[in-house]
């Protein structure tokens, strides 16, 4: 008989983390077409990201690795003005860490 392992079980994403995420996909989407400079590909690459942060997805550390990159890149040649969805997308990736953490872990 095997045992497996006690891996906690990963939490059930809120209704309101799944529609801010729709919202910034389709933001995402539209303001990558009309980007310019290193803003195009980090934005690109935002969108894979929050794709991959669906419940479910497989975790991909060369998607995060590819965020990065393109998070470096456009510090070093900023587009102005930034695209606000930027911030929103680094906004909603934390605001799930911090769900699911609590969700594990226990509301303080």
């Amino acid at each position: 008989m095997s045992q497996t392992p006690n891996v906690p079980k990963v939490p059930v994403e809120p209704p309101e983390l799944e529609a801010l995420r729709q919202r910034l996909l389709t933001t995402l989407s539209q303001e990558a077409e009309s980007a310019t400079g290193t803003a195009r590909p980090l934005l690109t690459k935002m969108h894979e990201l929050l794709v991959a942060s669906r419940p479910g997805e497989p975790f991909n550390p060369d998607l995060y690795e590819g965020v990065k990159a393109a998070i470096v890149d456009f510090m070093k040649a900023p587009v102005f003005p930034p695209p606000t969805v930027i911030a929103e997308c680094v906004a909603f990736m934390q605001e799930r860490q911090a769900v699911f953490l609590s969700a594990l872990h226990g509301a303080p």
